[in-house]
């Protein structure tokens, strides 16, 4: 077919499919060996009994103990995750103390009566502190793993698509034309040309996200200082 023959069609479409082959492959390879899903199990767990004991503080209910301690036994048996590793009660008071905080419906009296009745949760004594200080840390660095790996084969997947594009490229002009000092010089520029503007343009790219995400967080905190 002659459509193969074409090189604007042979280097884009092999550049696209094996950036894309390469961005699969590098994430499977640096992700398969992380217990990523069972940690978001364990997020998982932990926001849902929150959201569950969230109504009840609008209203005054506040549970006691042996009411949380069951809850969140039933909330890690449904996402069949290990008990210890999901929120203590002290934790989970913590949370609802933040959400009482955060609460504009709610006035300051209201609020230091509710905090009040989460405080004892938040003063016991927990033995397995440094247990839900590791759960925690290991939670932050799954995560921070995991966009590790995305930016990393978001790299590798665009040299590699970049890298076969320019090939082709280089290809069809070997057979069009006779070699010149231009075309030697191209040849050996074309591997750090390829590095080099595949990393610009991911650090570009990334640039731009985290400019976006300061602009997303500034404008939410003028729309809480407004209200």
């Amino acid at each position: 077919m002659e459509i193969f023959n074409n090189a604007w069609f042979v280097g884009i479409g092999g550049g696209v499919l094996s950036g894309l082959i390469v961005t699969v492959i590098t994430r499977y390879l640096f992700s398969r060996k992380d217990n990523r899903e069972y940690l978001q199990k364990i997020s998982s767990v932990n926001r849902e009994i929150v959201y569950a004991l969230r109504p009840g503080i609008s209203e005054g209910h506040i549970p006691d103990e042996h009411v949380l301690t069951a809850l969140i036994n039933s909330t890690s048996r449904k996402y069949r995750v290990n008990r210890d590793d999901a929120y203590k009660p002290k934790q989970v008071a913590e949370e609802l103390i933040k959400e009482i905080m955060d609460s504009s419906f709610i006035s300051s009296e209201t609020k230091k009566s509710y905090c009040e009745t989460l405080s004892h949760f938040v003063q016991e004594r927990e033995v397995g502190g440094n247990a839900e200080s590791n759960i925690e840390r290991k939670v932050a660095e799954s995560e921070y793993r995991q966009k590790l790996t995305e930016q990393m084969s978001a790299v590798l997947g665009l040299t590699a698509a970049m890298g076969t594009m320019l090939f082709a490229f280089d290809r069809f002009l070997d057979q069009a034309t006779v070699r010149t000092p231009i075309k030697e010089a191209l040849d050996l520029l074309l591997p750090t040309m390829t590095v080099l503007i595949s990393t610009l343009v991911a650090m570009a790219s990334m640039l731009a996200v985290v400019r976006l995400k300061r602009l997303k967080n500034k404008n939410n905190e003028n729309d809480e200082n407004k209200t």
